[in-house]
């Protein structure tokens, strides 16, 4: 069965999209669309797709069996709710919208139609994930320690937090989700941040650096550690990872590549070859699509709400100086 794909946004993660669905035999990309009508087209031309500046006329025009929504996060919802309302399968990327009340909305009309979508967490693909929760299930740990340390975004849309949330949206969204999935779930967040360390660039409104004390509800605690006053290169050397501390143990997750255990008397090191994760959550989505089956798909909307609701009491708690309890 062939899927007809649309894609809206012909940026950064569009383009690793399509590299991506290129490489899946059963899928033909037909259409694009941004509202930088060059941007589509040169994607377009790329794949032999049409090209379009308002997605919704795309969609209007094409029979589309899939989209793929690459859009600026604060019109993510925008985007999902036409896809609802076309009953057109989506896959968007994290995070599912910056808007609570937007985002509730959505969940209620998706929770009406079933419509099979996708959200691009692409961590719960990662082998080195899973094994890390077998490990952990033998553990009893009481503390953990995240760290995400980059630079001001690169893409100009994502240095505004009013239209990407910041970097605890953006990027630490992924740490967080993690911490969820391998720990348990999130109680309430303090956070406390700092920024204006960079006024030479008007563009830039995010945070400097953040700190977050994590709650989870089984008793166990954390920290968020978040910084965008570094450099790019800086991923090499000190890639993002999260510590988990139990009983004279210290596990680390260092981003995809390993899992190191130290103990007193031994020392373990998993290595990992690379992976493409792109690839695994947009072959796993078109599985789920052509086979009419969501079970293929190990994150979608509702868990992403799940997670964005945390990211967000962050950024409130960083604005009001509060604990922020998770409800």
């Amino acid at each position: 069965m062939k899927i007809n794909v649309g894609i809206i946004g012909a940026g950064r993660m569009a383009a690793s999209h399509i590299n991506t669905l290129k490489k899946i035999d059963n899928v033909k990309i037909v259409s694009i669309c941004d509202i930088v009508e060059n941007k589509a087209k040169e994607k377009a031309l790329e794949v032999g797709a049409d090209f379009y500046k308002d997605y919704k006329i795309m969609m209007d025009k094409n029979k589309l069996d899939a989209v793929w929504i690459c859009t600026p996060a604060n019109i993510h919802s925008e985007n999902i709710e036409f896809c609802i309302k076309k009953d057109i399968p989506f896959f968007v990327e994290k995070p599912v919208g910056i808007n609570e009340i937007e985002i509730k909305k959505i969940a209620v009309k998706l929770a009406k139609k079933r419509l099979i979508n996708a959200v691009g967490y692409q961590l719960r693909y990662d082998p080195a994930v899973e094994n890390l929760k077998q490990i952990l299930k033998e553990e009893e740990i009481i503390f953990t320690i995240a760290e995400w340390f980059w630079t001001i975004p690169l893409v100009d849309s994502i240095k505004s937090k009013e239209n990407a949330g910041g970097q605890i949206i953006d990027q630490a969204t992924h740490l967080i989700d993690l911490l969820r999935y391998l720990v348990g779930d999130i109680k309430s967040v303090y956070t406390s941040g700092v920024k204006g360390f960079f006024p030479e660039d008007r563009i830039y409104t995010g945070d400097d650096a953040s700190g977050t004390i994590l709650t989870f509800k089984n008793g166990i605690s954390g920290v968020l550690v978040c910084t965008y006053a570094l450099f790019p290169e800086i991923s090499r050397y000190y890639p993002s990872h999260i510590k988990f501390i139990s009983k004279r143990k210290l596990i680390q997750y260092v981003n995809s590549q390993r899992i190191m255990i130290f103990k007193s008397d031994k020392y373990e090191e998993f290595l990992y070859k690379d992976v493409d994760l792109t690839y695994q959550e947009d072959k796993a989505f078109i599985d789920a699509v052509v086979n009419n089956n969501s079970s293929y798909i190990k994150y979608d909307y509702f868990e992403g709400m799940k997670t964005i609701k945390i990211c967000l009491a962050c950024n409130k708690s960083m604005e009001k100086n509060l604990k922020y309890n998770i409800k």
